[in-house]
């Protein structure tokens, strides 16, 4: 029997399980679907047996993996490049192949308003946002791009790309598109789930005209979504994003 998983720690109940075992039931392929919940000092050996197990064939990778994992992979496809972090590790010829379906379901999520605006506020530039953003900005050179996060850096100074280590409410005033990639929101841990990656108060200045994606999606209602609700703003959580690029990944994978 072929062995497939998903690959992160701490992992809860991530829907690739379940979209997953849904896929193989319906194109009858035996494959079981594991949780490869491994801790950080463990990664070599876990790479070891999937380069080692015959049967194994796929595995998702989740926080906080997504950069970590390159390092043992034996090639990469062009998103995964681009984007400089891999959620999806296929096994070819006894090699082990990593690639981004991230992109595919983040952009598929948004293209409609992307050329809507002439802004996009990326919130935490962690191996997702940064993935997006990358995307993005070699995709729309016109766009102005404005980063919220205290460690990320770039290489090349622009005059469209402006980077902050905390949101101001000034940003917020203009129509933009806003996405959150961090973290807060979600259940991944207890401290995250009270917390927001914009202020109330802050909220309160998001120009009426802007569309939040906000990349969580389990909870599918965080207190960022009830927030953005009750200012009667365009609001989209991870939920597609997260379905589109499983559906990718599966693709990709089993070829059917």
């Amino acid at each position: 029997m072929i062995i497939s998983g998903i690959l992160g720690h701490p992992l809860k109940n991530p829907r690739s399980i379940k979209i997953w075992k849904k896929y193989f039931k319906k194109n009858n392929i035996r494959s079981k679907m594991e949780k490869f919940d491994i801790v950080p000092k463990n990664l070599p050996k876990f790479f070891h047996f999937i380069k080692k197990e015959r049967n194994f064939k796929a595995t998702a990778v989740t926080m906080p993996y997504k950069k970590e994992v390159l390092k043992y992979l034996d090639d990469v496809d062009e998103f995964a490049k681009k984007a400089g972090a891999v959620n999806l590790i296929i096994k070819k010829r006894k090699k082990l192949i990593g690639y981004n379906t991230d992109l595919y379901g983040a952009f598929n999520s948004i293209k409609n308003e992307i050329t809507k605006f002439d802004r996009i506020i990326i919130i935490g530039l962690g191996g997702t946002g940064q993935a997006i953003f990358k995307y993005l900005s070699s995709r729309y050179k016109n766009i102005e791009f404005v980063l919220i996060s205290k460690k990320y850096k770039i290489k090349k100074k622009s005059k469209k790309i402006q980077i902050l280590n905390k949101i101001h409410s000034k940003i917020l005033f203009k129509p933009a598109l806003i996405i959150n990639c961090s973290p807060l929101g979600s259940d991944l841990k207890k401290r995250f789930i009270k917390k927001t990656p914009i202020k109330k108060e802050f909220v309160d200045n998001i120009n009426s005209s802007s569309f939040v994606f906000d990349i969580i999606y389990s909870p599918k209602k965080t207190i960022f979504s009830k927030i953005c609700k009750q200012n009667k703003l365009k609001y989209l959580n991870g939920l597609k994003m997260n379905t589109l690029q499983a559906f990718r990944a599966l693709e990709l994978a089993f070829g059917k």
